[in-house]
């Protein structure tokens, strides 16, 4: 029971360092999985380190519903695309962000970023 507990613990202290990295920085593609995968601890990082790991790691721009025009992807921190209007895929959840930071939406680049999409869960 009490190794049932700091599992809990463990896991939630990921998910919601993960969301607090995306609120603090930036906010970004959104089709919702079912359960976010359970990562290993990692040492914590800095806001800087991780918002250059979004922008080095982010798949945006190999999505079937990116359009390429003069904006930063990594739509999961950065929030809406002003160019994408069409929801023709999303591979968001494929995402090494995704995993890393424990999210669980998709299409950030139409819905908005992983933090509008967890402040839209908790209306």
């Amino acid at each position: 029971m009490l190794n049932e507990k700091m599992s809990r613990r463990g896991f939630l202290s990921s998910a919601l360092a993960g969301i607090s990295f995306l609120a603090l920085t930036f906010l970004g593609c959104g089709k919702k999985k079912e359960e976010p995968a359970v990562q290993p601890e990692t040492p914590e990082m800095t806001e800087e380190q991780k918002k250059e790991y979004v922008f080095s790691n982010c798949i945006c721009k190999k999505c079937p519903s990116y359009v390429e025009c003069n904006e930063k992807a990594g739509y999961c921190l950065v929030g809406k695309s002003e160019c994408i209007k069409e929801k023709k895929g999303c591979i968001c959840p494929d995402c090494p962000v995704t995993k890393k930071m424990n999210l669980k939406w998709g299409y950030y680049c139409i819905d908005g970023s992983a933090m509008d999409m967890m402040k839209a869960e908790q209306m």
